[in-house]
């Protein structure tokens, strides 16, 4: 078992990034900052979670369908 001193170190590989202007409407905005402050992230931070949650599913249903064919 692990020291009750030792803590868990998380390791963040930084990653080239582009900066990206998009219009969102004004009171999907606001509700999107809503959720954002009450898991205590930024709005940035919930925008590029949702993102790279979608992103994920995509890809990894492409990437089924390449392995297995598509299903219709």
């Amino acid at each position: 078992m692990k020291n009750s001193e030792e803590e868990l170190e998380l390791h963040l590989r930084s990653r080239a990034a582009e900066t990206v202007s998009i219009r969102i409407p004004t009171d999907t905005l606001e509700s999107l900052k809503k959720v954002a402050h009450s898991k205590d992230m930024s709005p940035e931070a919930l925008m590029k979670f949702y993102i790279g949650q979608g992103l994920r599913q995509d890809l990894a249903k492409v990437f089924s369908e390449r392995m297995f064919g598509k299903s219709h």
